[in-house]
C-alpha cells in the first residue's frame, strides 16, 4: 500500500480483500449442517468474541470440534481460521454499529410520533450547527465569484452530495447563470479540464473524502478556475479548494434515522443561491420573472407558489 494524493491510500487489491463475511455467513447458514449452523449462530451472535477469543473457546461455546471451525473457513473460500477472523475484524471496523444494534421492538419509542420527533430534532440540530460554523465573509466571497463566473460546474457523488449538487444547479440556472452538474466521477474530471480563469467549480461532499470531486477541483484550479468546497473542515476536499463553506454536523446513534447532514447541505445550497442572487442584483430579478412567466402556460399562476413544482 502506498500513499496517494490528498492523503488517500492507493491499494489495487483493496476490493479483493474486502469481503462481506456477515452476508456470507448468513448465506452459508441456510445450507449448512446442524453443527455448522450452531457455529455460525455463535459467530453472528458475538462477532467480536469470534474474532478475538481462542478457537477452543469458540468451539466449546458452539458445541463443535475445532476442526469444524477450520472446515467452515475453508468452505467459505478462506485459507483457514486466521483469514476468517481477519475478515470478521474488518467487518467490525466497517459496520460494527450495525452488528451490535439491538433489534427494533414494537414500543412507543419506535412509533410514528417518535420517528417524526427524531427527524425534526435532527434537522434542527443540523441547521443550528451549520449556522454556527458558517462564516458570512466566506459565503459572500463564494457568491460574488459565482455571480461573475462565465460557467459553473457543480460536482457531488453519492446520495446527499449528488442531490445537493443537482439542487444548486436548479437554484442557479434561474438567475441566468450557465451551470452544469456532474455526478459521474469521470465526467467530473473531464468537465473540470475544460474550465478556465473566468469559470468556477463547486464540490459537495459530506465526508470530504470524495476523491473524484477533489480531483475535479484540483484539475479546474490548474487552469485558473475558482474552486469552492462545501464540506467538513480539515478534509482532503477542503484542503484543495480556494474557498470552503464549512459543514459542521453530528450524526445520532439511531441507525434507522436518515442522516440529518442533508439538511445542512440544503441550507448551504440555499445560502449560496440567495447570496449569489444578491450579488447579481436587479438582473437576477428579471430572470426570475421570466422563469415564472414561462410557467403561466401550464396554468401555474399563483404568485405565492414556488417557482417550479
Amino acid at each position: 500500500m502506498s500513499g496517494g494524493a490528498a492523503g488517500w491510500p492507493v491499494d489495487a487489491a483493496a476490493l479483493d480483500r474486502t469481503v462481506d463475511i456477515v452476508g456470507r455467513l448468513h448465506e452459508r447458514r441456510d445450507r449448512g449442517g446442524e453443527a455448522e449452523r450452531r457455529l455460525i449462530d455463535i459467530i453472528l451472535a458475538d462477532p467480536y468474541s469470534a474474532a478475538n477469543a481462542p478457537i477452543a473457546e469458540i468451539a466449546r461455546n458452539a458445541e463443535v470440534s475445532e476442526p469444524t471451525i477450520t472446515r467452515l473457513a475453508r468452505a467459505m473460500g478462506f485459507s483457514g481460521t486466521r483469514e476468517l477472523r481477519f475478515h470478521l475484524t474488518q467487518a467490525l471496523a466497517i459496520g460494527g454499529a450495525y452488528l451490535r444494534a439491538p433489534a427494533a421492538s414494537a414500543s412507543e419509542e419506535t412509533g410514528p410520533a417518535a420517528s417524526i420527533a427524531a427527524v425534526i430534532s435532527g434537522a434542527h440540530a443540523a441547521l443550528d450547527l451549520f449556522a454556527l460554523g458558517l462564516l458570512p465573509e466566506e459565503l459572500d466571497r463564494i457568491a460574488t465569484a459565482l455571480g461573475k463566473a462565465r460557467r459553473i460546474l457543480v460536482c457531488g457523488t453519492g446520495g446527499g452530495s449528488s442531490m445537493a449538487a443537482v439542487e444548486l444547479q436548479n437554484r442557479l440556472f434561474r438567475l441566468g447563470l450557465q451551470v452544469t452538474t456532474q455526478t459521474d466521477p469521470q465526467l467530473q474530471r473531464m468537465s473540470a479540464s475544460v474550465l478556465g480563469e473566468d469559470d468556477a467549480v463547486i464540490g459537495f461532499s459530506i465526508s470530504g473524502q470524495a476523491r473524484s470531486v477533489s480531483d475535479a477541483l484540483k484539475i479546474a484550479g490548474q487552469y485558473g478556475a475558482t474552486t469552492v468546497a462545501v464540506t467538513r473542515p480539515d478534509t482532503p476536499l477542503a484542503q484543495v479548494a480556494q474557498n470552503s463553506l464549512r459543514l459542521t454536523f453530528q450524526e445520532g446513534t439511531d441507525l434507522f434515522r436518515p442522516s440529518a447532514a442533508r439538511f445542512a447541505l440544503l441550507a448551504a445550497v440555499d445560502a449560496i443561491a440567495m447570496q449569489t442572487a444578491n450579488a447579481i442584483g436587479p438582473p437576477a430579478i428579471e430572470r426570475l420573472r421570466r422563469v415564472r412567466q414561462s410557467l403561466a402556460t401550464q396554468d401555474i399562476r399563483d404568485p405565492h407558489l414556488p417557482i417550479g413544482d
